[in-house]
């Protein structure tokens, strides 16, 4: 039986949003609301992983127009991120 192929990264992505919502059970047993996600992301990326080594041993590769959008998204969103954060950053100082 022909193995099916998925984008490379499919499952990685898969993994975090498995490992996210485990997450919560973690921050409400340390009393830390912010450390459940983090532990949650930690852990669904090591499932993620796990799953693209054993499940997408043969990845479909992006194309090159593909790998520009994203590169083109990643600039735009931390740019945005960056301003947000300073624009925070400058109305607390003030």
């Amino acid at each position: 039986m022909k193995q099916k192929r998925y984008p490379k990264g499919y499952f990685l992505g898969l993994g975090i949003a498995i490992g996210l919502p485990l997450g919560i059970p973690i921050s409400l047993i340390f009393g830390n609301i912010a450390f459940g996600p983090a532990i949650g992301a930690i852990i669904g990326i090591l499932i993620g992983l796990i799953l693209e080594k054993n499940k997408n041993p043969n990845p479909i590769n992006p194309s090159k127009k593909e790998l520009e959008n994203r590169n083109k998204f990643l600039a735009i969103t931390f740019t945005m991120g960056l301003a947000i954060f300073l624009l925070f950053l400058l109305l607390y100082l003030i």
